[in-house]
């Protein structure tokens, strides 16, 4: 069983996401007095096990996030990239995920606080930033472009989404590429490893702003069990019964035997098949867990109905035998000598045909 909560947002809210003051998981509305997280980089897991704890919250989410089934859901078999994503992602949350139209937009003249190079004298050290930049499903982007603000050193991405720059401590470096919105990070004062997750700019601009109203419910799986029960159905003297009615117990889930005595059925552990068929005794088989193969034999005895009389290759119903019929059985063993009479017709003219041939 696996959990998965529906996310809404009834009453958009209208406020100038760009105006509101950041903070270390979103923006700080100063109309509501209320955080507002960021969920737009989230992932589906990301977003069940926030909002499971946060029953209230006030949050900015995309359009393709809302009204659909976000499940909790771990895949195995993930690849490097994303799980070093992942575990870092606490430090790309300081980066800036408004589009590249409101950051160039909002961007101030660069001042030198008198550090560093631009200083009289005082030192800063170099350091080495690396790590991988992904986008928001964890998949490496290659030829991301990453520039420092003071130094102007540049360097771009592999194949493989890695990079490595060098700069001075405390600058910030800004990660560009083509239809992805531009992300800044603020280097500490030493080398460290840094995972950035960038976002595809047509998703965000279905992003929407209010108070999220996430509904919970259970999904159940289906049993993995159900599988697939075959074998073949004959008579006492081994020659494969054509027409043999096969019903699960309990339902109305059947199948039939073909002219050579063969079936399928898709069944589950314990389910209990029954068998059927004119002139012969019903019998009960349960399913198991062991083996899907059933090889039955059926016994001439005392089923009533319909008797289907085959002559010259030619199948029509000759008489009905009911209860009253005192005759019944006597009735029934005819028919089945008639086609048995015609199996062995049948198996005569085709080997006639291949002596022919």
């Amino acid at each position: 069983m696996k959990k998965a909560i529906t996310i809404s947002i009834p009453e958009p809210c209208h406020e100038d996401w760009a105006k509101m003051t950041a903070t270390e998981k979103g923006k700080f509305c100063s109309v509501c007095t209320k955080e507002v997280f960021d969920f737009t980089s989230k992932t589906d897991e990301e977003l069940v096990k926030i909002l499971s704890k946060n029953k209230n919250a006030c949050g900015r989410l995309k359009k393709s996030q809302l009204n659909r089934e976000v499940k909790l859901e771990r895949k195995s078999g993930q690849s490097v990239a994303p799980i070093a994503a992942s575990m870092l992602l606490p430090l790309s949350l300081l980066s800036n995920n408004l589009p590249t139209e409101i950051n160039s937009a909002s961007k101030k003249p660069m001042v030198s606080l008198g550090i560093g190079r631009f200083s009289n004298g005082l030192n800063r050290i170099q350091i080495v930033t690396e790590g991988i930049v992904t986008d928001q499903n964890g998949i490496p982007l290659r030829n991301v472009e990453i520039t420092s603000n003071e130094t102007g050193a540049r360097e771009w991405t592999n194949k493989e989404g890695e990079y490595r720059i060098v700069t001075l401590d405390h600058e910030q470096l800004e990660f560009k590429l083509k239809n992805y919105i531009s992300k800044e990070i603020t280097l500490s004062n030493s080398s460290k490893t840094i995972a950035v997750s960038m976002e595809y700019k047509t998703e965000l601009k279905s992003a929407v702003l209010g108070k999220i109203a996430p509904t919970t419910k259970i999904l159940v799986e289906k049993d993995s069990t159900t599988n697939y029960t075959k074998g073949v159905v004959a008579d006492e003297s081994g020659l494969p019964l054509p027409g043999v009615n096969i019903i699960i117990k309990g339902t109305a889930t059947g199948t039939q035997t073909d002219f050579d005595g063969n079936y399928n059925i898709e069944t589950k552990p314990g389910d209990v098949l029954v068998f059927s068929y004119v002139g012969f005794e019903t019998k009960e088989v349960t399913v198991s867990n062991i083996s899907n193969i059933i090889n039955l034999n059926l016994e001439v005895g005392g089923y009533l109905g319909g008797i289907v009389v085959v002559t010259g290759g030619i199948s029509y119903n000759d008489y009905y035998v009911s209860e009253k019929d005192p005759n019944w059985y006597e009735k029934a063993k005819a028919a089945y000598k008639n086609t048995i009479a015609f199996r062995k017709l049948k198996k005569a003219r085709k080997k006639a045909a291949r002596k022919n041939k």
